[in-house]
């Protein structure tokens, strides 16, 4: 599969976003209304930071985590919608923003599954560098 570094910056930004957003949300003074959103945003955070690590160095569970995220942006953007301020607009922009990125992950796999192309390895992801040289040098 090749990546794409719009893809990347999506998960990374919405994961980024989500942790700001659960840190501004746990020093509310209301604080009782913000418990859900506060742990699906952390949730939401740790899933797309962990689809961006897999999916940048080409990891074959990289669709299955895809799918996961998927359901938990939706999840974070479903709750977050249901306030009027303008952080959570925004976290709900950007994790509708990575549910499309996360798609077009399952949709990049699918693609290169039909053309029967061969996948990348690792080591194309680190410019060329042939991993086996450096673990026997």
């Amino acid at each position: 599969m090749i990546w794409k570094k719009t893809i990347y910056d999506s998960l990374t930004s919405c994961a980024t976003l989500c942790d700001e957003f659960a840190t501004e949300c746990s020093r509310s003074e209301d604080i009782e209304n913000w418990y859900r959103s506060i742990f699906l945003s952390l949730d939401c955070a740790d899933m797309c930071r962990q689809l961006a690590m897999l999916y940048v160095r080409g990891s074959e569970n990289t669709r299955l985590l895809a799918k996961a995220c998927i359901e938990v942006c939706e999840k974070c953007a479903q709750e977050v919608n249901g306030f009027e301020t303008q952080r959570c607009r925004q976290v709900y922009a950007l994790c509708q923003q990575t549910i499309s990125s996360c798609v077009g992950i399952l949709d990049m796999a699918h693609h290169s599954e039909a053309s029967n192309t061969p996948a990348f390895t690792p080591a194309t992801l680190f410019y060329g560098i042939d991993l086996r040289e450096t673990l026997y040098n």
